[in-house]
């Protein structure tokens, strides 16, 4: 006999799936939506949906020739799906290694080494192309900034050989590759340096800024629009001399940045355009040939004045920017297509990854919030309970189950059933009273929806649901029996669809943006009219509970664990036939 334990201690009980250690407290606190925004935001997601798992065949129906094709079709993954899951894996092996490289840069080296991703020995090409690629797997601009800048490590003084990327003279190659990997070609020495700087943050140290923008100068002076090889022709055509232009100019915009911009300097004590000309005009016979144009100069003062070069903030946490975006598309010069074969691989990846996003939709739908931020304690409470938000939960829920189960993963079927289970208030919120826990149930459309979810999966798919999926199923049973609901005093029995079938029809034919076809019925749709809990108003229920209002508690479920997996069965309760 399946009947929950009496033993137990108190505790409220939330579900989570043993296999993922996910739980309903990822669902975050939802803003308020108006419903015209929130029904076309639920048609996007399901139609999306509904287009993911189109002609998938469902694999949850018991039989050996599915199992067979399913595990035959994971065998023979074509190459297309097996590299983009490499990908994937490679890209979670970079975010692990940014994380390390940010407390030290070389833990992640090591990292980026010992998992294949990095060459062995490391050269310092790929050392810069990491540096350069991290921000969007969350490298730290300042960490970037600190290795750029830092004097390596002397082979010939160490006691015992330090690691390649820790020498002085793979710093030195590392920084020339990495701003050489920037597309400073006709560009201004501004707009360069605005881009440069874009992609990490100058550390403070003045001999680590020296080193950094000495090799951004010697990068950007032979192809910015100031060099002999641009449309300006202001720097010497001797490189060397070009470069130490470039770098004097550059160092001088940055200090005119930080004075124009510091909020601690008066502004009768800020840099002047006349000062900012009298220093650049002319840096000698050694560097330049000719003065620098005062137009030039002055134009420069303004587009700082103007426009602060920021290292903080716009972009520092790998946001895109217009400098960003301008380092992006030059050195875009092709899109490789990848043509995937294996779409059921596909899918699968994404099922993957947008499963928990839409499971927190059908919360917002089905009114969950946390109630306890620092405990990790949830309710559900009604946010704006209607018919329309309780429908769309309900084709949410069973869109989302019914991909997973198509998909095969039943790992995250069995999360998703277990969440909609406890999204019903069955489960859990013991502690209330009989009449509070019967009325916040019978008083809600959410929580009756995500009721009518969960049975109808356990029906469908009883094979796939779990151990655990049966728990919650007998569990909320029990619960709606302790509630006197399960009399048919309250309930009343429902269409299989809350939807007429010609509304159904259409409403699908419109997500799935299908012809139309030529003659369409103008048929009014149903609301969530026909809930399998009935329409009674709250009034008959309010009459109902202060009828039973001095009942005790039949349950016990104050005190009470959902399931006691070393409870007596009622066999072993029952006396010996031999006593």
């Amino acid at each position: 006999s399946m009947s929950p334990s009496r033993s137990g201690s108190s505790g409220q009980q939330t579900p989570t799936s043993q296999k993922s250690g996910f739980s309903p407290t990822f669902i975050t606190r939802h803003r308020p939506v108006p419903d015209h925004l929130k029904e076309l935001c639920f048609e996007a997601l399901l139609g999306s949906l509904r287009r993911l798992f189109h002609g998938v065949e469902s694999l949850s129906l018991p039989g050996e020739e599915k199992k067979e094709d399913a595990q035959e079709s994971t065998e023979t993954t074509s190459p297309a799906s097996k590299g983009l899951r490499e990908a994937k894996n490679h890209k979670r092996l970079l975010h692990h290694a940014a994380r390390l490289f940010n407390e030290k840069s070389k833990k992640g080296f090591q990292y980026l080494v010992d998992h294949g991703i990095l060459p062995n020995p490391v050269t310092p090409h790929s050392v810069a192309a990491f540096l350069r690629t991290g921000l969007v797997v969350g490298l730290d601009k300042a960490a970037v900034g600190q290795y750029l800048g830092e004097i390596g490590k002397d082979a010939a003084k160490a006691e015992k050989p330090p690691p390649v990327w820790e020498l002085d003279w793979f710093h030195k190659e590392v920084l020339t590759m990495y701003c050489s990997s920037f597309g400073f070609e006709n560009q201004s020495l501004l707009d360069s340096l605005r881009m440069f700087l874009a992609a990490f943050r100058l550390p403070g140290e003045a001999q680590m800024i020296d080193r950094i923008l000495q090799g951004f100068s010697e990068s950007v002076g032979r192809v910015c629009e100031e060099s002999m090889n641009g449309s300006l022709k202001l720097f010497s055509s001797d490189e060397k001399r070009a470069a130490d232009a470039a770098y004097l100019l550059s160092f001088s915009i940055i200090m005119l940045n930080t004075d124009l911009h510091n909020e601690n300097i008066r502004p009768d004590r800020k840099m002047k355009v006349i000062d900012f000309v009298r220093n650049n005009k002319n840096y000698g016979k050694e560097i330049s040939d000719k003065d620098l144009p005062v137009e030039y100069l002055e134009g420069i003062y303004k587009k700082i004045k103007e426009e602060q070069i920021r290292t903080l903030g716009e972009g520092a946490d790998g946001s895109m920017t217009l400098e960003r975006w301008k380092d992006v598309m030059k050195n875009t010069s092709s899109f490789q297509t990848r043509h995937l074969q294996d779409t059921k691989d596909v899918k699968e990846l994404l099922i993957e990854s947008a499963w928990q996003p839409v499971l927190s939709a059908m919360s917002g739908l089905w009114g969950m919030i946390p109630t306890g931020v620092d405990n990790g304690d949830f309710d559900i409470q009604d946010q704006n309970g209607t018919l329309q938000g309780a429908r769309f939960g309900i084709d949410l829920a069973n869109e989302i189950l019914s991909g997973a189960s198509s998909l095969g993963r039943q790992d995250i079927f069995q999360d998703l059933f277990i969440n909609v289970c406890y999204m019903s208030g069955l489960l859990g919120n013991y502690n209330m009273s009989t009449e509070e826990r019967t009325y916040c149930f019978v008083d809600s459309l959410e929580r009756q929806s995500a009721l009518i979810v969960a049975i109808n999966t356990a029906v469908e798919n009883g094979d796939i649901i779990g151990l655990d999926g049966w728990k919650y199923i007998w569990g909320m049973i029990f619960e709606l029996r302790d509630l006197q609901l399960l009399s048919g005093k309250n309930l009343k029995e429902s269409d299989p669809d809350l939807l007429t079938g010609e509304a159904r029809i259409e409403f699908s034919r419109r997500l799935m943006q299908l012809d139309e076809p030529d003659v369409i019925h103008d048929t009014p749709r149903k609301g969530i009219m026909s809930l399998v809990f009935g329409t009674g108003s709250s009034e008959n229920l309010s009459n109902q509970l202060t009828r039973r209002g001095s009942q005790q508690s039949l349950h016990g479920k104050e005190d009470l664990l959902l399931w006691d997996e070393i409870a007596s069965s009622d066999e072993e309760d029952e006396p010996s036939s031999n006593n």
